[in-house]
């Protein structure tokens, strides 16, 4: 099974869950736009997806060789990347420093 089809629900226990922003992708029309996603950590693995009852992500990173930071780079407030020196860079954001926080321990 390809781990975008798992849904929230099949993952069972998080490690870490809530609401984030991300980052459009680079090279999409509308790049500098923020999305708000429903992510999950479980494991190594990070899952973002549209809703909490979403049957599909729609993204997924194996953290194991990323680096995760803050991203002082960016205007958005509470803003931290996942980044790995030859695959790419994710930006995310929280609603405030205390939850930006806990995504840093988590992921770090």
């Amino acid at each position: 099974m390809s781990r975008r089809r798992i849904s929230c629900k099949d993952l069972g226990h998080a490690d870490c869950q809530g609401w984030l922003y991300k980052k459009k992708e680079k090279g999409s029309f509308l790049s500098n736009k923020w999305k708000k996603f429903w992510v999950i950590l479980k494991g190594s693995s990070l899952y973002w997806y549209s809703n909490q009852m979403a049957e599909k992500a729609d993204g997924f990173v194996n953290l194991p060789d990323f680096t995760v930071e803050r991203a002082s780079e960016c205007k958005k407030k509470h803003a931290f990347k996942i980044s790995h020196p030859q695959i790419k860079t994710f930006y995310f954001a929280a609603e405030n420093v205390q939850e930006m926080n806990v995504w840093l321990n988590k992921l770090g």
